[in-house]
């Protein structure tokens, strides 16, 4: 299967495709103009294509000089275990190493142990505020 990574979206309503059916355009409740938005104002964001299908993306959210936030990583079901993740992933480190970024993620559970094979180790403890303000 070839796999294109791209910086740049084929089309604008691929990344919300892309949201809805991962199930994350209805747990982060927004508009699609404000998920391209999102996109446009990471700091790096990859695009990977089998054929003219998003299949999967992740992004890096930066001041561009202390710190990187690995966010946004994900694969459409059929297309995981394929290694396209770990290629996002790998990407969005190197992009972020060549800059002298440090760099960090927060991720559920479950996938802690998936992190940790690509370097990854834990730090601390994650934490945040309910979103009930954004209903």
């Amino acid at each position: 299967m070839k796999i294109e990574y791209v910086m740049v979206p084929k089309s604008s309503m691929d990344i919300a495709v892309l949201y809805d059916a991962l199930g994350w355009l209805e747990q982060i409740n927004i508009t699609s103009h404000q998920l391209k938005m999102t996109m446009v104002q990471s700091y790096y964001v990859l695009y990977a294509y089998h054929g003219d299908q998003l299949i999967g993306t992740g992004r890096v959210v930066s001041d561009g000089i202390i710190n990187a936030y690995i966010c946004g990583v994900g694969v459409l079901e059929p297309h995981r275990g394929l290694g396209i993740g770990k290629e996002i992933s790998r990407r969005l480190v190197d992009h972020c190493r060549s800059n002298k970024l440090h760099i960090q993620l927060v991720c559920k559970d479950n996938l802690v142990d998936y992190y940790k094979k690509l370097e990854f180790e834990t730090m601390g403890t994650a934490m945040k505020i309910s979103a009930d303000h954004l209903k």
